[in-house]
């Protein structure tokens, strides 16, 4: 199903015959943690892996906004992960640790006008069929049955760590919104239907990335 937004449209590929797209449950937290460990290997380091307690904290504060995919045999190959906050928070500088929680979600918002972008994980054996997309699909019609005015989440820039000797982070960064360079996780949220909004300096641990993030937003 494509998900319609003002005078755009979120195209997607279906998925293969037999997959499913639905709401994580509680039975499937050991199959995200294999899941991240497959996704985030070095650079990235051991803390980039949630444990099945943090998973928890997620289904006790907003099980509504964890999506998951699974193949036809039921391995699951994504999964995302979200909150609600206010715009103030989402839209002014932050870090990931202290809007998130450090990642539990216990700054969810129900009354948040933002619908936030936490995490998406998508095992490496299967990247290339859409499932992104299927995934931000799901939470942005989750986030307008929320009425939530906008989609914000804080982008990785994984390229930037090759330009770091010529660019600045802001700098890569115009270049990028411009098509003048592509980065892996920036350039396809973009293409998406999010804009631009700012640099997010210290964002996260992130080496790649130099440690900070893009603030981009969908508004609806």
């Amino acid at each position: 199903m494509n998900v319609a937004l003002k005078d755009r449209t979120l195209v997607m590929k279906p998925l293969p015959q037999g997959w499913v797209l639905r709401p994580r449950r509680v039975d499937d937290i050991p199959a995200v943690v294999e899941l991240m460990k497959r996704v985030y290997i070095q650079p990235h380091g051991p803390e980039a892996v949630w444990p099945a307690e943090t998973l928890l904290e997620h289904a006790r504060h907003f099980p509504e906004g964890q999506f998951s995919i699974l193949t036809s045999q039921g391995r699951l190959v994504a999964d995302a992960t979200s909150m609600m906050v206010s715009s103030a928070k989402a839209l002014t500088p932050h870090r990931w640790s202290e809007v998130t929680g450090k990642g539990t979600l216990s700054t969810h918002d129900p009354d948040g006008d933002a619908f936030y972008g936490v995490d998406l994980a998508v095992d490496p054996e299967f990247q290339g069929l859409g499932l992104a997309r299927q995934l931000y699909s799901a939470r942005i019609t989750m986030a307008l049955r929320m009425g939530c005015r906008r989609f914000v989440a804080g982008a990785r820039i994984p390229g930037y760590h090759l330009a770091t000797d010529l660019l600045t982070p802001e700098g890569y960064l115009k270049l990028v919104e411009r098509r003048l360079i592509f980065d892996p996780t920036l350039s396809t949220q973009l293409r998406l239907g999010f804009t631009l909004r700012g640099l997010l300096p210290d964002y996260i641990s992130d080496p790649e990335s130099r440690n900070c993030a893009a603030l981009i937003v969908m508004e609806f």
